[in-house]
């Protein structure tokens, strides 16, 4: 058979650069084709790898003098079968080996350029491994004369393949590595704006409850300086607490208590005998955490609807005990009951929206 002419050979490097394309698109989507249809992750890989594998070979056809061999001594049909026998003893030995040398976890460890490297010379090794054998199988001693061919072009397609697989893998990296860096911002972002919230909630102290003290810390200066001065070292303990300096979302509960009892002796010193408290906190709890500022606006709600709503005598009750594995708070008033639909005030609120941002879900608290 006579080697092809201009018009063949044209119409061959046409084909030629057609599959090229093609080697190149089944290497770049090589995790993403064939995911939905094909469920065994190893034999889509190995179907991918054979389709990139045989298109780039074809690819190669013009500068291969084995296919020109092949081509006169046996014609078109073992030719083509050679390579399609090429492809899958190329996909079963040197994919599957290169394959182990990029998912080995102990390789894994190593840098990119190193782990890389090892993939490109596994790739080498494997493909001069498989296709001198192969050639000489296929062509026998008419292997000889072009030997530097084979050699050449296994090089080529294995390099190839390697710095494509490099250029997507590292490509991936860099991907992943911005898409991680803007998580982190965003979660950073995230972070400062719960802070910001939480610090506002923190420092959150009812305006009514403000106003009301110092009104009466104004009326004590004159007609009783002892109360007045209790009641203002209170109000700035109570200031104080709420300032943060610590700069943390939690207190133990010996604090929360304590800055509870604060505002109910400020509260006591308004209104005197119209007020009074017990406190019961169960040793074992003193020092779990809690949200700060947690007590003391759910305390001012019941001195509120207790003693504001009736105008008599109104008894507090604080507990906090040990429940299961979590801690049990309760702060009960003798003061009516609530009706069914409640919209909760300004304190409360407060409370809600910072278990909200602390512990986002349902929640398990309730108002009787």
């Amino acid at each position: 058979m006579n080697p092809p002419g201009l018009l063949e050979y044209s119409l061959l490097i046409l084909v030629s650069l057609i599959f090229a394309g093609v080697g190149l698109y089944f290497l770049a989507n090589f995790k993403l084709l064939f995911k939905s249809s094909v469920r065994n992750e190893l034999l889509r890989k190995n179907i991918v790898a054979w389709l990139a594998i045989f298109s780039l070979s074809v690819a190669m056809v013009p500068l291969s003098g084995g296919f020109f061999v092949m081509l006169q001594k046996y014609g078109w049909g073992w030719a083509i079968g050679g390579q399609f026998i090429s492809a899958t003893a190329c996909t079963l030995f040197i994919y599957n080996l290169a394959r182990l040398v990029a998912e080995n976890n102990y390789l894994k460890k190593k840098s990119f350029l190193v782990h890389n490297l090892l993939i490109l010379g596994t790739l080498v090794i494997s493909t001069l491994a498989i296709n001198i054998p192969l050639s000489y199988l296929l062509y026998g001693k008419s292997i000889i004369p072009i030997l530097q061919y084979i050699v050449s072009n296994s090089i080529y397609l294995a390099v190839t393949a390697g710095l494509i697989y490099i250029v997507i893998n590292y490509l991936g990296i860099e991907r992943q590595r911005k898409f991680d860096l803007k998580e982190l911002e965003l979660s950073r972002l995230r972070e400062l704006k719960t802070k910001a919230e939480l610090d506002a909630l923190h420092s959150k102290i009812n305006p009514h409850f403000l106003y009301n003290a110092l009104n009466s810390i104004a009326d004590l200066a004159v007609t009783d300086g002892k109360k007045g001065r209790k009641m203002t070292i209170a109000l700035a303990d109570l200031f104080r607490y709420s300032i943060n300096y610590s700069d943390n979302n939690y207190s133990t509960v010996r604090d929360e208590v304590a800055m509870a009892e604060v505002y109910l002796q400020i509260e006591k010193i308004r209104f005197e005998d119209q007020l009074n408290y017990q406190i019961r906190v169960s040793d074992e709890c003193t020092y779990n955490l809690v949200p700060r500022f947690l007590l003391q606006p759910i305390v001012e709600n019941a001195v509120k609807h207790g003693l504001k709503a009736t105008g008599r005598m109104t008894e507090i009750l604080v507990e906090v005990f040990k429940e299961g594995e979590g801690l049990q708070l309760n702060i009960a008033d003798n003061g009516p009951a609530f009706p069914e639909s409640i919209s909760p005030g300004y304190g409360v609120k407060s409370v809600f929206d910072k278990l909200d941002l602390l512990f986002p879900g349902p929640l398990c608290g309730t108002i009787q």
